[in-house]
């Protein structure tokens, strides 16, 4: 399921109208309350930016990776979690969905040509934002 910004912004803004009534009611500082707000705007920003950029794997059923020896991977979030460099974390949480969606079928094995086939994107598009990323990544080190 998609990440829905508005949907989950108006959530959030019930939430906290609800949560500062009770806080007002309880008689918690203006001030408090405000700087309770920023704390709570800026969790649920970086939040958001998880979830736009959270590359959800490719439900392709008739697809079979290809045999490898390490423990497959089904889905860009388990490779994200398991980067313990964070520089590299934030250029690959700052690169988009479909760049990420093609580094993971990369790294499961497929071909250009075989990612291209099935996602309908341009092996010359693939090339490119996969030569976008190498060059990110060259600038990182």
């Amino acid at each position: 399921m998609a990440y829905h910004k508005a949907k989950e912004e108006y959530k959030w803004k019930q939430w906290k109208k609800e949560e500062e009534k009770q806080l007002r009611s309880l008689g918690m500082d203006e001030e408090a309350i405000q700087e309770l707000r920023y704390s709570d705007w800026k969790d649920f920003k970086a939040e958001r930016r998880y979830q736009e950029h959270r590359a959800a794997f490719p439900q392709f059923p008739d697809w079979e990776s290809p045999a490898t020896e390490e423990q497959e991977t089904e889905d860009i979030s388990a490779v994200l979690d398991s980067i313990s460099d964070e520089g590299l974390l934030h250029i690959l949480m700052t690169t988009d969905k479909k760049t990420l969606q093609l580094l993971l079928l990369k790294m499961m094995g497929f071909s250009r040509r075989e990612i291209s086939e099935k996602t309908g994107i341009s092996i010359h598009t693939i090339n490119t934002r996969i030569k976008r990323l190498r060059k990110k990544l060259k600038n990182f080190n």
